[in-house]
């Protein structure tokens, strides 16, 4: 099956959407993540830059920095670590940047 244009604009537009509305209220942001969560695998759509990390591999869940996820600088590396499950993420950065 293949992946259309308009299916990955319109969920792009929609994951932001996902993010102003988990601000407001838990319980609809776990539905919609799960729900994103299972658009992003049947469509193949890939996410792109900083939303790659806006959720959890582990228990699929919506990452908000400050709220249930923390990042840190750690010897050349951009840790995000989940504060449900523990699950780290590490990315490689540039330090003289």
């Amino acid at each position: 099956m293949a992946v259309y244009r308009n299916d990955e604009k319109r969920f792009k537009r929609d994951f932001d959407y996902l993010v102003k509305a988990a601000r407001e209220n838990k319980e609809l942001a776990e539905r919609y993540t799960y729900i994103a969560k299972r658009i992003l695998t049947s469509k193949k759509i890939k996410l792109i830059g900083e939303e790659k990390f806006l959720i959890c591999r582990s228990c699929n869940k919506l990452l908000m920095p400050g709220v249930n996820c923390r990042v840190r600088l750690k010897q050349g590396f951009l840790t995000y670590k989940c504060l449900n499950c523990g699950n780290v993420r590490k990315v490689k950065y540039d330090k003289r940047i």
